[in-house]
């Protein structure tokens, strides 16, 4: 595979992308300011009044369900993008495919195994 097939690939394009992103990321924390927290900006404001800072138990019965949509929701987008591309045309998709399916597949166990 000649050098610009690789570059030009989409994913090689993507991780290029996060590169570039994750770097501009850092520079933009690097050089932001940083404002000193003091009291004021620490304490718990809620609605324009005050109140004290109790520990409320957050309920998360709602995360297995967004955590299943999000699963099922990846994976109706991967398939959708991909009706173009035959799984068994390029060694490198049905690799990736593969993989993609098993960490499905994991997901799922661990979110059926949650309940």
């Amino acid at each position: 595979m000649p050098l610009t097939d690789l570059l030009s690939s989409p994913v090689t394009v993507f991780i290029i992308s996060l590169v570039f992103a994750a770097v501009v990321y850092a520079i933009g924390g690097v050089i932001s300011p940083h404002p000193e927290k003091t009291e004021g900006k620490l304490a718990p404001y809620a609605c324009g009044e005050n109140f004290p800072g109790e520990r409320v138990p957050v309920s998360i019965h709602v995360f297995d369900y967004a955590a299943l949509f999000m699963v099922f929701d990846v994976i109706a987008m991967i398939l959708v993008l991909s009706m173009g591309v035959s799984i068994f045309a390029e060694p490198v998709v049905m690799f990736l495919s593969i993989i993609y399916g098993a960490l499905v597949l994991v997901a799922l166990l661990v979110l059926v195994r949650r309940r």
